[in-house]
């Protein structure tokens, strides 16, 4: 597959989900009234902002942890 494949490729994902995004948000409207669909337009785009940066710190926090336990096991095997 050629660049300008992928590029059109997703050019027409981000399209798409452009779509579904404002069709979902109308159908919520509808459906359920105004904040619950802000809250259904909202979340995808804010969970794409903000996932990134939250799945390293988590991921970080998690390592530093085992990092502390193994450490401290170390330590207990040492004495």
């Amino acid at each position: 597959m050629s660049h300008q494949d992928q590029d059109q490729d997703q050019r027409l994902a981000a399209a798409l989900a452009g779509l579904l995004l404002v069709g979902g948000t109308l159908i919520t409207r509808e459906e359920a009234g105004l904040w619950p669909a802000v809250a259904v337009g909202m979340l995808p785009v804010l969970a794409a902002y903000w996932g990134p940066p939250a799945a390293r710190r988590i991921a970080a926090a998690v390592a530093v942890r085992q990092m502390r336990r193994r450490l401290a096991d170390y330590e207990r095997g040492a004495r």
